[in-house]
């Protein structure tokens, strides 16, 4: 992990947190990061000079959260929804066979822009975090519903919907639980593509099921 930065540590934590892989490990501007109300803002850069690099993210408990996005030569900005505590983060390489120790960052949510609890009364977990193949493509559509509804079509059995406020409020994904038989079934994370329109994709199977 990256030394302890006192001067870092009590300074007013940056809206958007600056995180650099390089040849020498990962590194980042701060040790504590201020969400704003779609999430936890990073402008990243990869000067490493490697192949294949991936900024890596785990979060909650024993870090069984998280995920990975690939890093471009030239500086990026991307939002992660990173829940308000600690967060770990880190640069791999070569598909991962390089990987840099992690820097673990504070996240806080001053706005109280994030929302937690809503899918847990459904019994369901976060669509970002399941480890289910699905066999159904995702649903297209112009408006988010319509995405949904698409990717409904595609199910053998009756199957309702309904948005459920989980994370930051003002999010570009949003988040959905699927109904059979009026009793939770699944998840499904609804974001918006790369023509203007949304993509839905299942997240996870929820306990009730």
């Amino acid at each position: 992990m990256s030394p302890f930065n006192p001067v870092n540590y009590r300074s007013a934590a940056p809206d958007v947190l600056d995180v650099v892989c390089s040849s020498a490990g990962t590194s980042v501007s701060a040790v504590r990061v201020k969400a704003q109300t779609d999430g936890v803002h990073l402008r990243v850069r990869n000067t490493s000079g490697a192949s294949g690099v991936y900024l890596n993210y785990r979060y909650g408990d024993n870090w069984g959260y998280g995920g990975g996005d690939p890093v471009d030569d030239d500086a990026s900005n991307r939002v992660l929804s990173l829940p308000p505590g600690p967060a770990r983060l880190n640069c791999s390489s070569s598909e991962g066979r390089n990987e840099d120790p992690t820097v673990q960052v504070g996240v806080q949510d001053p706005a109280r822009a994030w929302r937690g609890g809503a899918l847990a009364a459904f019994g369901c977990s976060p669509p970002e975090r399941s480890i289910i193949d699905w066999v159904i493509g995702p649903g297209k559509g112009r408006t988010a519903n319509a995405a949904v509804a698409a990717l409904v079509a595609q199910m053998d059995e009756p199957t309702t919907w309904l948005a459920v406020q989980e994370g930051y409020v003002a999010a570009q994904r949003q988040t959905y639980v699927m109904k059979r038989e009026g009793k939770p079934w699944a998840t499904a994370l609804v974001a918006h593509d790369a023509h203007g329109g949304y993509t839905a994709s299942v997240g996870d199977l929820c306990r009730a099921t």
